[in-house]
Protein backbone atom coordinates (compact mmCIF):
# COMPACT_ATOMS: atom_id res chain seq x y z
CA UNK A 1 0.00 0.00 0.00
CA UNK A 2 1.42 3.34 -1.02
CA UNK A 3 1.13 6.21 1.46
CA UNK A 4 0.13 9.63 0.20
CA UNK A 5 1.94 12.55 1.80
CA UNK A 6 0.78 16.11 1.36
CA UNK A 7 1.61 19.45 2.88
CA UNK A 8 -1.17 21.66 4.24
CA UNK A 9 -1.34 24.96 6.05
CA UNK A 10 -2.86 25.10 9.51
CA UNK A 11 -6.11 26.56 8.16
CA UNK A 12 -6.33 23.87 5.47
CA UNK A 13 -5.74 21.17 8.07
CA UNK A 14 -8.45 22.67 10.32
CA UNK A 15 -10.87 22.71 7.37
CA UNK A 16 -10.11 19.06 6.58
CA UNK A 17 -10.66 18.03 10.19
CA UNK A 18 -13.89 20.05 10.43
CA UNK A 19 -15.19 18.46 7.22
CA UNK A 20 -14.31 14.96 8.46
CA UNK A 21 -15.99 15.51 11.84
CA UNK A 22 -19.08 17.05 10.22
CA UNK A 23 -19.38 14.08 7.82
CA UNK A 24 -18.97 11.60 10.68
CA UNK A 25 -21.66 13.35 12.74
CA UNK A 26 -24.07 13.50 9.82
CA UNK A 27 -23.68 9.77 9.22
CA UNK A 28 -23.92 8.82 12.89
CA UNK A 29 -27.22 7.34 14.12
CA UNK A 30 -29.47 9.68 16.06
CA UNK A 31 -28.73 9.57 19.77
CA UNK A 32 -31.36 8.42 22.19
CA UNK A 33 -33.24 11.13 23.98
CA UNK A 34 -31.29 12.13 27.10
CA UNK A 35 -32.65 11.58 30.60
CA UNK A 36 -33.42 15.31 30.67
CA UNK A 37 -37.06 14.52 29.83
CA UNK A 38 -37.61 13.18 33.36
CA UNK A 39 -38.31 15.82 35.97
CA UNK A 40 -38.79 15.89 39.74
CA UNK A 41 -40.77 17.96 42.22
CA UNK A 42 -38.85 19.73 44.99
CA UNK A 43 -39.42 16.86 47.42
CA UNK A 44 -38.47 14.20 44.87
CA UNK A 45 -35.35 16.14 43.86
CA UNK A 46 -34.35 16.64 47.50
CA UNK A 47 -34.75 12.91 48.15
CA UNK A 48 -32.74 12.14 45.00
CA UNK A 49 -29.74 14.26 46.10
CA UNK A 50 -30.16 13.26 49.77
CA UNK A 51 -30.90 16.80 51.02
CA UNK A 52 -33.89 18.43 52.69
CA UNK A 53 -36.24 20.49 50.51
CA UNK A 54 -35.04 23.68 52.27
CA UNK A 55 -31.39 22.77 51.64
CA UNK A 56 -32.25 22.18 47.98
CA UNK A 57 -33.95 25.59 47.75
CA UNK A 58 -30.78 27.20 49.15
CA UNK A 59 -28.66 25.40 46.55
CA UNK A 60 -31.02 26.66 43.83
CA UNK A 61 -30.85 30.20 45.26
CA UNK A 62 -27.03 30.05 44.99
CA UNK A 63 -27.44 29.11 41.32
CA UNK A 64 -25.77 25.71 41.67
CA UNK A 65 -28.72 23.68 40.35
CA UNK A 66 -31.03 24.94 37.58
CA UNK A 67 -34.78 24.71 38.12
CA UNK A 68 -38.07 25.66 36.47
CA UNK A 69 -40.95 27.31 38.21
CA UNK A 70 -44.52 26.31 37.37
CA UNK A 71 -46.95 28.22 39.55
CA UNK A 72 -45.71 27.77 43.11
CA UNK A 73 -43.76 24.62 42.28
CA UNK A 74 -40.10 24.19 41.41
CA UNK A 75 -39.29 21.41 38.94
CA UNK A 76 -35.88 19.83 38.34
CA UNK A 77 -34.51 17.80 35.44
CA UNK A 78 -32.85 14.57 36.53
CA UNK A 79 -29.84 15.35 34.31
CA UNK A 80 -29.22 18.63 36.17
CA UNK A 81 -29.31 16.85 39.53
CA UNK A 82 -26.91 14.15 38.35
CA UNK A 83 -24.55 16.82 36.99
CA UNK A 84 -24.58 18.63 40.35
CA UNK A 85 -23.83 15.38 42.21
CA UNK A 86 -20.95 14.53 39.85
CA UNK A 87 -19.38 17.98 40.32
CA UNK A 88 -18.73 17.02 43.94
CA UNK A 89 -16.84 13.88 42.99
CA UNK A 90 -13.29 13.63 44.30
CA UNK A 91 -10.61 11.51 42.68
CA UNK A 92 -8.23 9.63 44.97
CA UNK A 93 -4.62 10.64 44.39
CA UNK A 94 -1.97 7.94 44.14
CA UNK A 95 -0.10 9.35 47.13
CA UNK A 96 -3.29 9.57 49.25
CA UNK A 97 -4.23 6.78 51.62
CA UNK A 98 -7.93 6.18 50.84
CA UNK A 99 -8.58 5.05 54.40
CA UNK A 100 -6.88 8.07 55.99
CA UNK A 101 -9.84 10.40 55.64
CA UNK A 102 -12.22 7.74 56.96
CA UNK A 103 -10.51 7.60 60.35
Amino acid sequence: MEANVFIATESQLRALINDAVRAALENAPAAERPIRSRYFSTKEAADFIKKTPNALRQIVHKGEIPSMKRGNNLLFFEEDLVTWIEKGRREVQDDEDPGAYLK
